[in-house]
């Protein structure tokens, strides 16, 4: 059970440095992309990933526990007072419209929230997912990835 524990940590620091807010690519530091708020384009992504999440249910139901070969992430906003961040989290489980797993992100002025905490998001809060399948590198979802690289300075 030790050894599961730590592949999974290790898995979550290799995975929270992938897909963190913040990017170094050589000297230059990106930071959170800022969207206006009810961002028509964002919006409709997000009905895109709601239209398609049974996929991801289904796929997690099926795949979930082959965490050596699969990783199942969604993003949903966290909200701190006025603060809302859009961010992403590992899941393991869903039961009777419960995502559950642990927070992978980088929180950049939410301070409730720290990587590696446990979450429970409802699948209504769902914004974007995906199932990235770790032996051929190729994922289904990140409906929203094009738009906000877009977005990024």
């Amino acid at each position: 059970m030790k050894t599961k524990s730590f592949l999974i940590f290790l898995f979550t620091i290799g995975f929270t440095t992938a897909h963190s807010q913040t990017k170094v690519s050589g000297s230059k530091v990106y930071e959170s992309v800022s969207l206006v708020k009810d961002d028509s384009t964002f919006l409709t992504l997000k009905d895109t990933a709601q239209a398609h999440l049974q996929t991801f249910i289904d796929s997690l139901n099926k795949y979930g526990r082959n965490t050596a070969n699969y990783r199942f992430i969604i993003k949903s906003d966290f909200v701190e007072g006025d603060e809302h961040e859009h961010m992403w989290s590992l899941i393991f489980n869903y039961n009777h419209g419960d995502f559950k797993g642990i927070f992978i992100d980088s929180a950049f002025t939410i301070k409730n929230i720290k990587t590696g905490d446990k979450v429970i998001i409802k699948r209504e809060s769902i914004e974007d997912w995906s199932i990235d399948n770790l032996i051929t590198g190729k994922h289904i979802g990140y409906f929203s990835e094009m738009y906000i690289n877009s977005k990024e300075n």
